[in-house]
């Protein structure tokens, strides 16, 4: 990964040398400057999970060129972090990686982003690839670019085709670089440590007649675990300002070769002969003027759906389940009502409040079963001499209760879908100048 760093490194050089006289190269550029602060004040909530008391700022430099000669292109990103206050009882820290202590946490110094693209346009369709670092985004997998003050990143390469209602897209990636961490990439890991040759991800996605969406995915993490879903998605508009929106999703992932861990893993997964899990999730949304109103309902069966494909992974899964944590043991079934709206009718448009309630009441293997999640985000986007800041608060409150019965199930699982308790108060401050 070292040698493709410096790869990279010596593209940008030419490129930057030969494109300054490259008309489209700078002209088209964007270039932006983000300084950033977040606070979180967090607790178990009488349960079992983090402690966190983290005040920390950031600063994030992006560059995206133009297209030298209508074909090559380039994106550059470069962060820094630190903290600027830890307290004395946290037990956990999430934007950073803690070093001697929590409350010594070690800064982020990193490239966020380099990656080099290029395109070929005709009446075929458009063909694009890419290199490099960059935040990528599937419904199977997902690099998080908005929870924490860094985002994060995985290093390979892309090819994608668009052509009318159809687009195809693959990914192969073979490094990451975490969110909290400084450095170029490490290598995608399993939980007992083996490395991982490379994470393939391929999609289809097709505008069908009348307008509905259909997105196909496939993933496989070399001998370690695959997964696949199938989305199916569609609005109707009912009159001006007013419409409904659905969807539909399955998705299934399986154990994929030696490398799963089916002796299991110590407080996050219990020892299996095989894993198959599936889940199916449905939405219905309607909206209407400033406001929006929803229901979701999420099902799995046959195992917990709650593996990521490596272990360094924040996780992700492409439904409704993924909330806070995970609502994906097995048998688990979760009622999510939802809502949002604007407050331009009290004279602030730039006001927005989002909210959900997520519960469910049974997960085989475990006795005295529930889970509960409640959040809101009120956002707020200044205009005029503040162009370009932002604010929001984030509340939450999750919890899950639940014992082994001692059958199905022998251990309690602290892990994505396991036992946890969570309570929530996060502060975001961002600033963007753009140039």
């Amino acid at each position: 990964m070292r040698a493709e760093q410096r790869y990279l490194s010596g593209l940008l050089c030419c490129l930057v040398a030969g494109g300054a006289l490259a008309e489209g190269f700078f002209e088209d550029s964007r270039r932006s400057l983000r300084y950033s602060q977040s606070y979180w004040k967090e607790n178990d909530g009488g349960g079992f999970g983090p402690t966190r008391d983290e005040w920390v700022q950031a600063t994030q430099f992006s560059f995206s060129s133009g297209w030298y000669r209508e074909v090559l292109g380039l994106d550059y990103s470069y962060g820094l972090a630190d903290a600027l206050h830890v307290g004395r009882d946290a037990n956990n820290i999430s934007n950073l990686r803690a070093d001697r202590s929590v409350q010594q946490p070690h800064g982020i110094a990193k490239p966020l982003e380099l990656y080099l693209r290029g395109r070929w346009v005709d009446e075929a369709g458009t063909f694009s690839a890419g290199v490099g670092k960059k935040s990528r985004q599937y419904q199977l997998y997902r690099d998080d670019r908005y929870s924490r003050i860094l985002p994060a990143a995985t290093l390979g390469q892309d090819l994608s085709y668009e052509r009318g209602a159809l687009s195809l897209n693959f990914s192969r990636i073979d490094g990451f670089s975490p969110r909290n961490d400084s450095g170029w990439s490490q290598d995608l890991r399993t939980y007992r440590g083996q490395r991982i040759d490379d994470l393939r991800l391929y999609a289809l996605g097709h505008v069908l007649p009348g307008g509905s969406n259909l997105q196909l995915e496939h993933g496989v993490a070399r001998d370690y675990l695959r997964a696949s879903s199938v989305k199916l998605t569609h609005s109707f508009e009912l009159a001006p300002e007013r419409g409904i929106d659905v969807y539909a999703i399955w998705g299934r992932q399986q154990d994929a070769g030696k490398r799963f861990e089916y002796s299991g893993v110590r407080g996050l997964y219990e020892a299996e002969r095989s894993h198959d899990a599936r889940h199916l999730d449905l939405l219905f949304k309607y909206r209407f003027s400033r406001y929006y109103a929803g229901l979701t309902w999420n099902k799995v069966w046959g195992d917990d759906y709650d593996r990521t494909f490596f272990a360094q992974d924040n996780g992700t899964w492409n439904s409704s389940g993924k909330l806070f944590y995970y609502f994906g043991l097995q048998d688990e079934e979760m009622f999510k009502l939802l809502g949002g709206m604007d407050f331009a009718d009290f004279g602030l448009p730039r006001l927005k409040l989002d909210m959900h309630y997520a519960a469910s009441n049974h997960a085989k293997g475990y006795a005295g079963f529930s889970r509960r999640e409640f959040q809101s985000v009120l956002r707020y986007a200044f205009d005029g001499w503040f162009d370009g800041l932002d604010v929001a608060w984030l509340h939450g409150r999750f919890r899950t209760h639940g014992e082994p019965d001692g059958i199905q199930r022998q251990s309690l699982s602290r892990g994505p879908a396991g036992i946890i308790s969570h309570s929530a108060e996060r502060f975001y401050l961002n600033y963007t100048y753009r140039f």
